[in-house]
């Protein structure tokens, strides 16, 4: 009889040595949790939340982040010796099978928070059914579990596990949804409404039934006050407190922001610690919002704020008339879809001439109809300036000068600058983009143009748009501090700034503004900065279509100066950085002065880096000092020095073997026409079709379409000439028209 007795009671133990020895827990399967993503500011205030995978609403925090109360309230109510027991509580396990055997049925657990930790994250996760084997299977895992992890820890995984109706789970997104605030601002009536909870989601829900939830809310008061955690006092405040009627809807702000951040940390975990800040948030929407008031309803505008000392993006709006449930188009986040940049990009082509040296703001430039090795880039606007300066000719943004920069500077050299700087689009070699890779024949996202704009506005520092605080960051110099000083300075309160009153700007209030408009008024680009911000702003329709309002002087830059002067009010002029030098200058050509010079001024230069070739404008010729300006200099009309006396009729413009290119604002796109040499009237073809007539000390103008063309002239006399030429407009799609 002893012998069947041992093997009665050895059997089971050893049974259960074998279930123990075969079951184990992992801490990571208890404590990963995969809730909400959730997005944070830079003061750590949250203002995006999503669901989870599991399509919950779940915001997993610290526990010393849930206040006093809940955790309090928890243990006292679920688990009173939860500090004390190793993860099963004996007495109530002996208790509940008391109870069970005396009335016949089960009318209560012996589940302690350790186990209920193991049911809500590997039993739940699993599917298993709750049977006797399961309820073996979770005692044992989470005896192991008490091993592993401290109380407090699973205290925390246990509050942030729990459900609370429907699909709310854990206190901070319980407490947000039905109360509008964090968990560690919840009072005891509340805490005890979200603990009584726990015992039947679903039944005791203030939303949906709040009798019942009223009912369990002060069972758990009246316990509370029974064990001593409340006073008196605060049960009889806890009971008189209103239950809520309805739920919050937890906060979505910035939208394009928060998917701009979750799409590229697909790998962080769900908190997300952004830089964004609320109060620049908030002025940057409600800016572009009015904006919005001066465009057709199909119009609209994307922008983003960087900090340039940290180059933290502070603030984003992908389309501001975004609106859930409104046109599927608002949805489009305008500033990371690859665009034309019209002319923005310009400043790059005039800092890699700066950084080699081979120009100053001084430098005199040729806004004309004649070209290097006979192609000649036009400005569409039908306004020729002649001579003009390398400042004159960034602040007016003037096509021919630009190009004749770039060709300066090499093509190569800007296209590497212009990567450098975070122009991650252009992956194309520069004989591909040609000239017009400043006049818009490209594609960039406003992103990149905002992160190029930041490190021109750093002086020169490269680092990569920051959008979480916690990632880490690199700097590189990619530019002098002083050449990004002259561009700055070379576009401050330029021409394109005269739309604006000058009460906009105030008195001290300085701003640097480059201006874009892309072919055909898709899209009007403004990126303007000061020392503290970048702003890089957009205007279109996201499906790319014409609007003749699309003009980057007119739409874009208006609001980019007025989204500045809110965020950065008291900014100033940078300060000169090292290496810039004041150096006197011949007026006319820029450079050093001789004596036969005029007249002079002082500019800026690089220190040993600026060419210092004396001025080679003012010769003597018959005793007197005159210009000898260059050939490519011409006049206001076109003309050449190089083209007089010459015999016969020539045709000066355009320029045989020349490429034009289109500028966005020029509708006609009309070409000038001249002929030197000519004798009466003079008759133009194009393509073997007459075209019209003109004098001979005429310029004659008439739309040209983009392709091939031959344009020949004859004059009274009979003689006649012709020249091959090119059309093309920057930033149309067909590249096979760029190329050439």
């Amino acid at each position: 009889m002893k012998k069947y007795l041992f093997l009665l009671l050895f059997i089971p133990i050893i049974a259960f040595g074998v279930v123990w020895l075969n079951i184990d827990i992992n801490p990571e399967r208890v404590t990963t949790i995969f809730g909400s993503p959730a997005l944070y500011d830079s003061e750590g205030r949250l203002f995006h939340v999503r669901l989870s995978p599991d399509s919950e609403w779940q915001i997993p925090i610290p526990l010393e982040e849930m206040g006093r109360w809940l955790p309090l309230v928890a243990v006292n109510a679920e688990d009173g010796r939860f500090w004390r027991h190793g993860g099963i509580d004996y007495l109530a396990m002996l208790r509940a099978v008391y109870k069970d055997i005396t009335r016949g049925k089960i009318v209560s657990g012996a589940s302690t928070i350790t186990s209920q930790v193991i049911r809500l994250s590997v039993s739940e996760r699993e599917g298993r059914k709750r049977t006797p084997l399961t309820k073996i299977r979770e005692f044992i895992m989470a005896l192991k579990l008490e091993r592993k992890l401290s109380k407090s820890k699973i205290l925390e995984c246990y509050l942030n596990l729990a459900p609370f109706g429907g699909n709310i789970r854990g206190v901070q997104a319980a407490s947000l949804i039905y109360f509008g605030k964090k968990a560690s601002q919840i009072s005891p009536g509340e805490a005890c409404l979200m603990i009584g909870m726990l015992k039947g989601p679903t039944l005791y829900r203030p939303d949906t039934r709040p009798r019942a939830a009223r009912k369990r809310r002060n069972e758990i008061i009246d316990l509370m006050e029974h064990k001593g955690v409340f006073t008196q006092e605060e049960a009889r405040r806890a009971h008189l407190e209103d239950l809520p009627r309805k739920k919050s809807e937890l906060p979505s702000r910035a939208w394009h922001y928060s998917e701009l951040v979750i799409s590229q940390n697909p790998e962080h975990s769900r908190k997300f610690e952004t830089t964004l800040n609320l109060e620049t948030q908030t002025k940057l929407e409600a800016i572009l919002r009015q904006s919005l008031n001066d465009f057709p309803r199909d119009i609209t505008l994307s922008a983003g704020i960087v900090s340039n000392s940290s180059a933290e993006l502070v603030a984003w709006v992908g389309n501001a008339r975004f609106s859930y449930g409104s046109d599927p188009s608002s949805w489009v986040d305008c500033g990371r879809a690859p665009r034309s940049p019209g002319s923005t990009l310009k400043p790059f082509a005039y800092l890699a001439a700066i950084d080699s040296g081979i120009l100053t703001p001084s430098t005199l430039l040729a806004d004309t109809s004649m070209a290097f090795s006979g192609r000649a880039p036009r400005n569409f606007d039908l306004k020729y300036r002649g001579a003009v300066t390398a400042r004159a000719a960034l602040s007016e943004s003037l096509n021919a000068p630009a190009v004749r920069v770039l060709r300066f500077a090499g093509n190569d050299a800007v296209l590497s600058l212009m990567r450098s700087a975070g122009l991650r689009h252009l992956t194309q070699p520069a004989n591909y983009y040609g000239d017009s890779l400043i006049l818009g024949g490209c594609d960039i996202t406003l992103l990149e143009e905002l992160e190029a704009f930041t490190a021109l506005a750093s002086l020169g520092v490269h680092r990569q748009l920051k959008l979480l605080k916690d990632s880490p960051q690199t700097s590189e110099r990619i530019a002098t501090a002083g050449g990004c000083w002259m561009i700055s300075d070379m576009l401050a309160y330029n021409g394109e700034l005269s739309v604006f009153a000058r009460g906009t700007l105030g008195k001290n209030w300085r701003v640097s503004l480059k201006t874009g408009t892309s072919y055909g008024l898709r899209d009007a680009w403004a990126a303007a900065w000061t020392p503290d911000y970048t702003v890089v702003v957009w205007a279109g329709n996201p499906d790319g279509t014409f609007w003749p309002g699309l003009v980057g002087a007119r739409a874009a830059a208006p609001v980019a100066v007025k989204i500045l002067r809110v965020v950065s009010p008291k900014s100033g002029a940078y300060p000169k950085p090292e290496g810039l030098t004041l150096r006197k200058v011949c007026s006319l050509s820029g450079k050093p002065p001789t004596a036969l010079c005029p007249s002079s001024k002082f500019e800026w230069a690089l220190e040993g880096i600026t060419k210092t070739f004396p001025c080679d404008m003012h010769t003597i010729k018959q005793g007197q000092t005159v210009v000898n300006l260059p050939a490519s200099f011409g006049n206001r009309e076109g003309n050449s020095s190089e083209s007089k006396g010459k015999a016969g009729l020539s045709i000066i413009s355009p320029v045989p073997g020349a490429s034009y290119f289109a500028a966005p604002l020029d509708t006609e796109r009309r070409i000038p026409m001249k002929t030197e040499g000519a004798r009466g009237r003079i008759w133009w073809y194009l393509d073997g079709e007459y075209i019209g007539t003109s004098r001979a000390e005429s310029t004659f103008f008439h739309d040209v379409p983009d392709g091939e063309h031959v344009i020949s002239a004859a004059d009274e006399a009979g003689r006649s000439a012709v020249v091959n030429v090119k059309v093309f407009t920057p930033g149309r799609r067909n590249r096979e028209e760029l190329l050439f």
